[in-house]
């Protein structure tokens, strides 16, 4: 196992040559935001995390990085036979894949679906002064042309600038500043700091990490059994070892029942079909206890701690089966895709175990918190933080309503403003989960209930993709309109013929087929022959769909 610096320069070289992801990576899932903080954290020297390689020359599917980000795109189309094949040398990434992709968009790629949608990175070379009001210190957009002189498209270093030095870049670009703004040392200084250390992290070997693991020097040592304990290990709740590990190893000699009790509540949660781990149910016991979200084993070893979960066991048992059953019996959700953090419901246990067996009211509440937290990314970043915020609010005295309200105020939302607003709805990452609450809330199940494990349904268009670009000239964001889509099992969307949505859906319906359920307005359930394939149905088609859906999102989350 090797440990060496590597310069950005070099891995994005590697990119889709030598460098690929196995096939048990997930998607890429982070929103642009969080690519802007990456840079962010960079440019200020933040370090950053190891990635995890493993070398290999076994016949595992392998799939290339995209060149540019699309959280459409269809991964199937990624997939590079040739690499997958025995005997040829590769080296895959068990960790910091989403890492990598962001760096290779914002330094050689974009964000875009095809040309005509690709947004590129620009950095604003005169930021970089703190402030008060501002979390992003260094500023980063994505945009297809300029927005100003002031900024920099970082992808010349890779192309126009790829031979230029840190000097010549930002004498040139205080050249032109000097011409539009006139002199200013401090911001030239500001410019030269910036040009420099984004030319260090492209190029010098001291930012980045890679630990190797060399299955191809020692095959034995890292078989793709190990490497697979391995990549689960390393991806459950983003942390290398399980903080749950050191609680047990702290607490079973003074408190025997503490790993068959944890076991049984994750076994319990599980039930839901959702992926919960042990960490989860610690963290949620260590706040409810008033000891910090923060999984600490010098906090783990305090007799005190120990000895209130041991009292209070029962207490924390019985919020944990309400949990499960607001889980399958409000909420309905059982996928994973429609939680962008489990780390959300950490104030739901908290509340339950404080304020047992809440009223219909405060269940709504409860309900519109879970929806606000996914939709407005309240624990995108510095989740311990959160749910220490939100634990004073949760653990107040009893018979307390649930503090929607108070929630919401300390993100800086009132109840006057609009949550829902069309742009947020179109959001890709967010897809599942307005689509999964549409059919809750209208149909009273989830999407993802299905009678078999091969049958999870995908995201599928209603009127298809291809025709609409060809024949009616529509582009990318009209076409993947959340109102053009719809949940279907991946059994039914294989089986699908080539049709047009009147044939379809009328066939459908003369099966017997519920499509209302896929169709939504009524308009179009009532007569499917009503799905001419033209720009005016079209149109119609998904203002109509889309006020359904916005509608009953709105009814949830605005209590």
């Amino acid at each position: 196992m090797s440990y060496l610096p590597q310069s950005l320069f070099r891995i994005t070289e590697q990119i889709n040559q030598t460098l690929l992801l196995p096939h048990i990576q997930r998607p890429f899932v982070w929103d642009e935001e969080q690519m802007i903080r990456l840079f962010d954290s960079l440019m200020r020297n933040f370090p950053v995390q190891t990635i995890l390689l493993w070398k290999t020359k076994d016949e595992i599917r392998v799939r290339r990085f995209m060149g540019a980000i699309d959280w459409d795109a269809e991964l199937h189309k990624l997939y590079d036979l040739d690499k997958s094949s025995l005997g040829v040398e590769k080296t895959l990434v068990l960790d910091g894949q989403q890492r990598i992709q962001s760096l290779y968009a914002i330094f050689r790629g974009g964000i875009g679906a095809s040309d005509e949608d690709l947004r590129v990175a620009y950095f604003d070379i005169t930021s970089g002064l703190p402030s008060d009001g501002e979390d992003i210190r260094y500023k980063l957009v994505f945009a297809k042309e300029s927005p100003g002189q002031q900024f920099y498209r970082v992808r010349d270093l890779m192309e126009s600038d790829r031979e230029r030095n840190a000097e010549d870049i930002s004498e040139r670009l205080n050249d032109a500043l000097d011409a539009a703004n006139g002199q200013d040392k401090e911001r030239e200084r500001r410019v030269r700091k910036n040009v420099s250390q984004l030319i260090s992290l492209l190029r010098e070997d001291r930012h980045f990490y890679a630990q190797t693991l060399d299955g191809v020097a020692c095959p034995a040592d890292y078989p793709y059994s190990n490497i697979l304990n391995i990549f689960v290990r390393v991806n459950s709740g983003g942390t290398k070892l399980s903080p749950a590990d050191l609680m047990f190893a702290a607490m079973k000699t003074d408190f025997t029942d503490v790993e068959e009790n944890i076991e049984d509540t994750v076994e319990m949660l599980s039930s839901t079909q959702l992926p919960f781990e042990r960490d989860f149910v610690l963290k949620c016991l260590l706040t409810a206890l008033n000891r910090g979200a923060g999984v600490d084993v010098h906090r783990l070893r305090s007799p005190e701690f120990i000895t209130e979960l041991r009292t209070k066991w029962a207490a924390a048992e019985a919020a944990f089966e309400q949990l499960t059953d607001f889980l399958v019996q409000d909420l309905r959700v059982i996928s994973p895709r429609i939680i962008s953090s489990f780390n959300s419901l950490v104030p739901l246990f908290d509340y339950l175990f404080h304020h047992p067996k809440p009223g219909p009211t405060d269940r709504a509440r409860m309900k519109a918190y879970f929806y606000r937290a996914q939709i407005l990314g309240w624990f995108g970043s510095s989740t311990d933080s959160v749910i220490n915020r939100m634990h004073l609010f949760v653990a107040k005295g009893e018979g307390h309503a649930f503090p929607l309200r108070d929630i919401s105020s300390s993100f800086g939302w009132d109840e006057n403003q609009t949550i829902i607003s069309d742009e947020r709805l179109q959001t890709p990452k967010l897809r599942p989960l307005f689509l999964n609450l549409v059919y809750v809330e209208k149909f009273g199940a989830s999407p993802f209930q299905v009678r078999y494990k091969d049958n999870e349904p995908q995201i599928d268009h209603i009127f298809p993709q291809s025709p609409l670009r060809t024949k009616l000239s529509l582009r990318s964001a009209e076409i993947n309109h959340l109102g053009n889509l719809r949940f279907i099992g991946a059994r039914d969307n294989l089986r699908k013929r080539a049709e047009l949505p009147s044939t379809y859906f009328k066939r459908l319906k003369l099966e017997g087929v519920p499509i209302e359920k896929h169709l939504l307005a009524e308009e179009f359930i009532t007569n499917p022959d009503r799905l001419q394939f033209d720009l005016p149905t079209y149109g119609r088609f998904l203002t109509a769909r889309f006020a359904i859906i916005k509608q009953s999102v709105q009814s949830v989350v605005n209590v």
